[in-house]
């Protein structure tokens, strides 16, 4: 009995909290200034993202080649393969991100939103400060796991205009890609031709993530959707909401034989199409690391300098941003395997002259091109292969599918992994990442062409 009085005793208070907040008006200006922060902490989700990335061959160089690691000192391609495996077991915390992100069904999105930016700006100033390889990979680790939630699209979702919704996600994913400028602008500025000075391009968009903490806090007001359903939720008596808790338990048991990642993985390979399409995937997926994680590196080793590595940096997410926005149209008039298919074969291309731009000396603005097109285009063909899943599945366990699709396409990430590290260790970082990323993304794409059904035009509520 007490319990249930504590309970009740807290859950007026929140009725009483959210109550206030539902009555407060929230016109075209609050949506033009929520778009807005939303807009910023999109910037930093993307900058956070690349940042280590576009930094590797400098803190590589600092604490594995010029300085001794665990007493001893260690090539460029030794200590980046070093680096690339411990790297991995900061990926395992992404096992606990559907609990966190669970937390915004019940603290409510707002909460969320401010817990995700402060993380962020939190692991960028440990690695501001870092001063041995522990710091940094606690910092590394920090933004690993609080840059991957995307609470801020859930947010902007839930609160755009029906009609407008699509636009309005597609502008803030284009505009969060084309924010990743900023982090050439400060190498430019910060770094010079001093590769030491490293560090300091991590302060600016920390800092840049607390000032957008506290400006959420101030402005931001949580979702219109979550209120409403957090308040009708509480307005109902406890022991209805208790029975039909009990209720849903009961439905999940018997649902059971239907539904669950493992049952996913029973539906996936239950029928020719969803199985070539997941085979498709893994094989795809092993590309992503060398696509993804070495870029800079190999521009470092091919023998650009810092300089002109900052200026190939600038082009890059200007193309990403570009591809990205049209690849919505080509995929909403020729189809999701057009779409796929393209975008592979310019991944293919892309990467191939990119490797020879690095080593015949081309412009880096040119260099830089390459590297957005193949990059983006990898990510365009990725990003389909998940809609087209998503679109072969009925509707009562599309759930359950996706979640065994993304534990699925791990295997071809950590064999993509592992190949790539040990193709480092007697290739040069170019070649090692070449001989896994173009066989892996062919071979997907020709599979996927002639094995894979097209699913445009097709209704979600009628997949049986």
């Amino acid at each position: 009995m007490k319990t249930a009085e504590k309970t009740l005793s807290k859950e007026k208070k929140q009725i009483l909290k959210l109550s206030k907040m539902q009555n407060r008006s929230a016109g075209s200006k609050y949506f033009l200034v929520l778009l807005m922060l939303i807009a910023v902490v999109n910037i930093l989700d993307e900058v956070t993202s690349n940042l280590t990335v576009t930094v590797q061959s400098s803190f590589v160089t600092e604490f594995f080649v010029n300085n001794p690691f665990m007493g001893k000192f260690y090539t460029y391609e030794e200590g980046l393969a070093f680096h690339s495996g411990i790297g991995v077991f900061t990926y395992v915390l992404g096992i606990f991100t559907p609990f966190y992100k669970a937390l915004a069904d019940k603290l409510g999105r707002k909460p969320l939103f401010v817990m995700s930016t402060l993380g962020m700006a939190i692991g960028l100033l440990v690695i501001h400060l870092s001063t041995s390889y522990i710091m940094f990979l606690v910092g590394f680790a920090i933004i690993s796991f609080f840059m991957g939630h995307d609470i801020q699209i859930i947010y902007i979702l839930e609160e755009a205009p029906h009609k407008h919704r699509a636009k309005i996600y597609s502008f803030l994913k284009s505009f969060g890609i084309l924010g990743v400028i900023l982090i050439p602008t400060l190498r430019d500025i910060l770094m010079g031709e001093d590769s030491s000075k490293w560090r300091e391009i991590f302060l600016v968009p920390a800092l840049i993530g607390f000032c957008a903490v506290v400006l959420v806090m101030l402005f931001a007001k949580d979702t219109k959707v979550f209120i409403n359903e957090r308040l009708s939720y509480l307005s109902r008596p406890l022991e209805e909401r208790e029975a039909e808790k009990a209720l849903k338990k009961q439905k999940k048991e018997a649902q059971r034989n239907q539904s669950g990642v493992f049952n996913g993985v029973k539906y996936i390979f239950s029928t020719k199409d969803t199985k070539m399409l997941i085979i498709s995937h893994i094989i795809f997926d092993a590309a992503m690391p060398a696509i993804a994680l070495y870029f800079e590196s190999s521009m470092h080793r091919a023998g650009m300098s810092t300089g002109s590595i900052t200026k190939a940096l600038f082009m890059g997410p200007v193309i990403y941003a570009s591809i990205t926005f049209l690849s919505g149209f080509i995929a909403d008039k020729l189809g999701r395997k057009v779409t796929v298919t393209l975008f592979s074969a310019t991944c293919v291309v892309g990467y191939a002259l990119f490797v020879a731009g690095i080593l015949n000396g081309w412009n880096p603005y040119l260099i830089g091109s390459l590297a957005g097109l193949y990059q983006g285009s990898y990510w365009i063909g990725r990003d389909y292969m998940n809609v087209m899943m998503t679109e072969k599945v009925p509707t009562d366990i599309r759930a359950s599918v996706v979640g065994a699709e993304g534990l699925l396409v791990i295997i071809g990430l950590a064999v993509g992994y592992g190949v790539t590290i040990l193709g480092m260790l007697k290739l040069p970082i170019w070649w090692a990442c070449l001989v896994v990323a173009l066989p892996a993304v062919s071979v997907a794409a020709i599979m996927f062409a002639l094995k894979v059904k097209e699913t445009k035009g097709v209704s979600l509520d009628e997949i049986e």
